[in-house]
């Protein structure tokens, strides 16, 4: 049997790629959350094992047509060695009742195009289980706050790629959030521009909407500027401070904060606790762990 060639990642998912997707449960959550490999199983270091593993783990798919079809637009920002890729997409149609919005976010879990050096230490199946499970039960527990603090959720699917023997990929199709990540608005070599009256109330906007999620049960363990999305902010009468250079004078209103997280595949789950949401006792929260915030997250030098 020949070597298959294996198509790049920048080949496999582009601008006007369609495809097909299946509404399908998550996969189970792996018991061992380091993902090691088993005992005596090969290494998939080479993206071809993985490419292999990855058609021997295809989902079998119904007879029926898919539940909506989709065409990818713009990649975004993102890791390009982690199990998932982000791109917007367009949906083209759907045979369930979901509304979908135009443009929507697709977050294509694929672990053939795992960093290899990652693979020496973990089983990329058992990682993509890993990611997709707890990245789905993360929005399941932030109902509430689906289209106000964390984007919607239209659910989990699986994608057939035909040019790659029907492998299948996971995708979960979310809101797409306008506004950009606090680490595009404010790059950590621009922070000393930032003025400090920005400065605290992002941060604090960013710690509220950390609790806030926190009271739902969902511990965000990838706390980040990147993953904090700024929405324009409501009133555009003018600048929203005095200091000249500041990215955000333009950006954010101190006021009235606008902030979304999103990405929630390296979270731990608590048991819900309304405390965090009281806003009486989230400063007090707040308060313990601002100052550290204030001195090194925009930065990105916290551990």
């Amino acid at each position: 049997m020949s070597t298959p060639v294996v198509p790049s990642l920048e080949n496999t998912y582009k601008a006007g790629i369609a495809l097909q997707l299946y509404l399908h449960p998550p996969p189970d959550r792996p018991v061992n959350e380091w993902c090691d490999y088993k005992e005596n199983a090969p290494l998939m270091t080479d993206i071809v094992d993985r490419l292999n593993a990855s058609i021997t783990h295809r989902v079998p798919l119904p007879s029926t047509p898919a539940d909506i079809s989709i065409t990818l637009d713009k990649r975004l920002v993102s890791s390009m060695r982690r199990i998932p890729h982000v791109w917007t997409a367009r949906v083209q149609g759907s045979s369930t009742d979901t509304v979908y919005p135009p443009v929507i976010v697709a977050k294509i879990y694929d672990p053939v195009y795992v960093d290899s050096a990652d693979a020496e230490y973990a089983d990329p199946f058992a990682l993509l289980d890993l990611t997709v499970s707890r990245e789905v039960e993360a929005y399941r527990r932030l109902e509430r706050l689906q289209g106000t603090k964390v984007p919607r959720f239209y659910g989990h699917f699986v994608a057939p790629l035909p040019t790659q023997r029907d492998r299948t990929v996971n995708v979960i199709l979310l809101e797409y959030i306008r506004g950009r990540d606090l680490r595009d608005l404010v790059p950590p070599e621009a922070t000393n521009t930032l003025c400090s009256e920005h400065k605290d109330a992002v941060i604090d906007a960013s710690l509220r909407l950390y609790f806030d999620i926190y009271a739902c049960g969902v511990v965000q363990r990838d706390m980040q500027p990147r993953n904090v999305i700024m929405r324009p902010p409501r009133r555009r009468d003018g600048r929203f401070c005095s200091t000249e250079g500041c990215p955000l004078r333009l950006e954010a209103d101190r006021e009235d904060v606008q902030a979304v997280m999103v990405d929630f595949e390296v979270v731990d789950f608590e048991e819900p606790d309304v405390r965090f949401s009281d806003r009486a006792s989230q400063q007090d929260y707040i308060d313990a762990v601002k100052s550290e915030y204030l001195g090194k997250w925009l930065e990105n030098t916290m551990p």
